[in-house]
């Protein structure tokens, strides 16, 4: 019997063979169990932005049919480090240096406990979440910031990054492989 062009079939006795001589995927889920969500530590001041990164990894966990409900065992804890904002893109405006940009970032970290008292397991090390936006003008010209439009832009684009880095710490968590860009080196 032969495969046709798309389809890939492994012989049973292949499949046996495998399983039988402790073969298993290298990045295979790092956890099986569904898990339950807490932030336990938020050195930010921003108690949505914590939120976010608390409903991101929510959204993901869901995704994978792995959330679970409530504040049990086993479950994941966040702990949200820094929340910023930079100027990008700066240019002189009337003889003013002027922002075109912003850029907003918040790092977070989350790890797993499987029962109270019980040593952390799968560790993300800190995680990065980034949002640019740009600046809103007060006229068609662009001579002025618009303050009253950027307020509502900035506090989206901040937890747009909070949401981010919560779908990223799942991911990490449960052992799905990623791009590394997000991870911030510790050297």
């Amino acid at each position: 019997m032969g495969s046709r062009l798309g389809q890939s079939r492994t012989p049973a006795w292949m499949a046996l063979a495998l399983a039988a001589c402790g073969y298993h995927a290298v990045y295979g889920p790092a956890t099986s169990a569904r898990l339950h969500v807490k932030v336990v530590r938020a050195l930010i001041a921003d108690s949505i932005a914590t939120d976010e990164v608390a409903a991101g990894m929510r959204d993901e966990l869901a995704r994978e049919g792995l959330l679970e409900s409530g504040d049990g065992y086993p479950r994941a804890e966040i702990e949200v480090l820094q929340a910023d904002d930079r100027s990008e893109g700066i240019a002189a405006s009337g003889g003013m240096p002027s922002a075109r940009a912003t850029h907003f970032a918040v790092v977070a970290r989350a790890w797993v406990v499987t029962a109270a008292g019980a040593d952390p397991e799968d560790d993300t090390g800190d995680v990065r979440g980034d949002q640019v936006i740009a600046i809103d003008s007060a006229s068609a010209s662009g001579a002025g910031i618009d303050s009253r439009a950027t307020i509502f832009h900035d506090a989206d684009a901040i937890r747009a990054a909070a949401r981010r880095v919560g779908r990223t710490l799942a991911r990490k968590v449960i052992g799905e492989p990623a791009a590394s860009d997000e991870v911030i080196d510790p050297r």
